[in-house]
Order: structure tokens, then sequence, then C-alpha cells
């Protein structure tokens, strides 16, 4: 797998961080020791120096949770409930502080979800050969686990990995629904899991959301903005994604300044929308940068109901 001088660069910035803690143990020695304006300018690099180390040896280990109390708005056969943990943008790969998948699993577990849906960007220019043991803790995730693509997973950007990596998720119980639909049967009654390939990859088939059935659907997809594409006739009782990552670097203003098409939609978190309803989860992992401020890893679960008609 060939790594781009960009990826190359990215690499530098992560392990060149770690020069960090010998410059944190000179400033501090600077302003311990020296007076005036030297002391002065030592404080005031030290600070914001800190705030990037924050981001960078910090923030990505602290896994959250966040629950959720969502109603459909559409009435069905039969009323039910179903709890549902959600996580995306694993970006297991180049950057060695991303979240453990088996710390993620373990987290999902203590929430005993009825179901996990994971919405796509597992890798970051990781090799196939390293797919096993990376996504391996996935599997002892105790309820069932249904997932699609994300764009770093089909190539866009970096190689296209998404035929190995769904053997290799499918070889340790995770059902890939890139374009399919699965029925799953919970204790609060019945779903159906319409999932959705990526949308830069531009093969979505939409027409899996043409017929209207009894069933609550909820349409899997890795990016939030798929929900724009959608015609009034395709059905969506509520859509999940990820692929916003919150911004990763969450600053007030700033970031929707600088990503403002994600933010006329959601950074995170429940939206209504001309063609329904959208949740998008935050995700675990990082890529550009290997940082994540006032944004950290985050599970969220669904706690979801729907009444009967």
């Amino acid at each position: 797998m060939d790594v781009g001088v960009f990826e190359y660069l990215k690499v530098a910035i992560y392990w060149a961080s770690y020069l960090y803690f010998p410059a944190a143990i000179a400033l501090l020695w600077a302003i311990a020791k020296r007076r005036g304006r030297l002391r002065l300018a030592a404080a005031l690099f030290l600070a914001p120096l800190t705030v990037l180390a924050y981001a960078r040896f910090i923030e990505p280990r602290i896994l959250v949770t966040r629950e959720h109390e969502i109603t459909l708005a559409r009435c069905m056969a039969d009323a039910g409930a179903a709890r549902i943990a959600v996580f995306s943008d694993t970006h297991i790969g180049i950057f060695g502080n991303a979240m453990p998948i088996a710390r993620i699993a373990r987290r999902v577990n203590a929430m005993s979800p009825d179901l996990v849906m994971i919405a796509g960007d597992f890798t970051y220019w990781l090799k196939p050969d390293r797919f096993n043991e990376a996504f391996a803790g996935l599997g002892g995730v105790k309820a069932p686990v249904y997932a699609v693509m994300g764009n770093h997973d089909v190539g866009l950007p970096g190689p296209d990995v998404g035929a190995p990596l769904t053997a290799a998720l499918k070889t340790i119980g995770v059902s890939v629904l890139d374009d399919e639909i699965a029925a799953i049967a919970v204790a609060g009654g019945q779903i159906e899991i319409a999932g959705l390939s990526d949308l830069w990859a531009e093969h979505q088939n939409l027409k899996l959301l043409e017929k209207r059935n009894s069933r609550p659907r909820l349409v899997l997809t890795h990016n939030p903005a798929t929900v724009r594409t959608l015609l009034p006739r395709q059905s969506v009782d509520l859509m999940v994604a990820g692929h916003t990552h919150g911004g990763q670097i969450n600053l007030p203003f700033v970031t929707c300044a600088l990503l403002p098409s994600m933010c006329r939609l959601t950074l995170g978190g429940y939206q209504e929308t001309e063609r329904g309803p959208v949740f998008v989860t935050t995700g675990t992992g990082m890529v550009g940068l290997p940082m994540r401020f006032n944004i950290p890893p985050r599970i969220d679960v669904l706690n979801l109901r729907w009444n009967a008609c």
C-alpha cells in the first residue's frame, strides 16, 4: 500500500508531538528561574503548547457516552422500542492514538444495547493484513452489529480496501449492509436497517427506500449529506450517519466557518430535515491531525421509540 507524501507528513507530526515534553520542561524551568520578559514569553508559549498537547495526548483517549431519547414521527402497526449503540470513524491506521476498538467494544457491552450500528470509516491507511487484529474486539460485542463502509474505506481518499475489510468484518460477526436491507427482531419489536454505501462513491442504491412498510426503517450510511439526495417518496424514519467528527477540532464559530456545508446540516446530534430526521455520531478517531479538541471520542446510545397507529 503506497502512502502519499501528505500522510508521511501527518505521521511526522504525530511523532514530533512528543517533543512537547522536553519543551515543556525547558519552559517550566524558564518560568521558575527567569524574570521579566523572558519569564512572560515562556509562559505565553507554554500555554497554547499545552492546549495542543491536551488535544494530542489526552482528549483522543477520553471515551464518552451520550444517551438520546428519540420518538419516530411515523406511527407503526405496533408500538415498540429499541436501544441502539452508534459509533463511527474509528480510523484505525497511521495514528497510534486512535481509540482502541477493544475499548469501544467493552463500553458498548456496558451500555447493554439491543443492536449496534457503525457508520463507516473504519480505517486510515491501515494495511489489509492488519484488519483481523485491529478489529478483533468487535467480535466480543454481545449485541448484533451492523455497519457500512465510509469514504476512507473505499479509496476516497487513499486505497480502496472495502472488499477485504468487509470480508474481515464478516468473519467476526459484523454484518456489512452496503446497499442491503436487514430486518431485525429486538425485544421491543421489529425494525429494518437499510444500509447505503458511501455517498462519494456515487453508487448508492436509493431504490431500497422506495417501498414503505409497517416497520420502523433506519437508514445507516456514512455521510449525513446523503439525506439531501433523497426524493420525497423514499422512506426514512431515521438516518444514522457519521463522517463529520464533530469538526474534530471544535472551536466555536471557527469550525463552522471552515466547514460550512457540514454545519448547515449538523456536526453532531439529532436534526430534522425536509427529507427526514438525521442523527450524526461524532466519531472516535482522527484524520488530518492526530488530535481532537472539545469533541472527545463518543459512543451514542439511541433510545428509540415508536407509537402504534
